[in-house]
């Protein structure tokens, strides 16, 4: 049987529905994305998001609604509950996510080899200013994991999931590695003649026209 993949979003949703084994509602598990800080994670963590993935996983015959309650003057939810098969595509998953090489790739990695050209294009001052923003940026990111390790603390099942430990640790040396990375480049950009460069490069890709 060939191997699934499914999205952050379906893995965090079947995820959650086994961590507690009971019917949940969309609000439920939005609320359980908040507390384990999962919009930091992963794309796409929206209210629409998660209803459209839970409609997915419906037609899926992984999970099924089996009812609705409310609160107060709240709208209705509806509950969904797990099944078998959606707890059989989750072991599938983790499976392969545990067993098999798992490969990066950045969307950052694909403009890259553009980066010295846009310095020629647009100025050297204005490309190390991009790189200082995107640094500044990151550190301030550093700033929400101490708040989600704040809320770890406290967190009164934190010593049942350490989900929420180790996944916060996962994306700070993550967000460290990025930070190192813009650095050497800025300091790369610093030290790089983008004219001699350009002209360089050009020359080369000119001669490998003609071969």
């Amino acid at each position: 049987m060939p191997k699934k993949r499914y999205t952050p979003l379906q893995t965090f949703i079947l995820g959650v529905l086994n961590t507690f084994n009971k019917p949940m509602s969309g609000y439920d598990l939005i609320t359980t994305a908040k507390q384990w800080r999962f919009d930091h994670y992963i794309k796409a963590a929206s209210p629409a998001s998660f209803y459209y993935t839970i409609e997915k996983l419906t037609k899926k015959g992984f999970i099924k609604e089996v009812g609705s309650k409310q609160k107060g003057n709240r709208p209705e939810q509806t509950i969904f509950q797990l099944l078998p098969k959606g707890r059989e595509a989750f072991i599938e998953h983790m499976t392969h996510f545990l067993t098999e090489l798992q490969h990066f790739y950045f969307e950052n990695d694909a403009t890259t080899p553009f980066i010295l050209l846009f310095g020629f294009l647009e100025g050297k001052e204005v490309l190390l200013n991009a790189l200082k923003v995107q640094i500044q940026e990151r550190e301030k990111i550093f700033t929400h994991i101490r708040e989600g390790r704040k809320y770890i603390d406290s967190y009164p099942l934190s010593d049942l999931n350490p989900f929420l430990t180790l996944a916060l640790h996962h994306y700070k040396l993550h967000n460290q590695a990025e930070i190192d990375w813009l650095k050497d480049f800025y300091q790369m950009v610093e030290e790089t003649d983008f004219k001699k460069n350009i002209q360089e490069l050009s020359k080369r890709m000119a001669k490998q026209a003609k071969k």
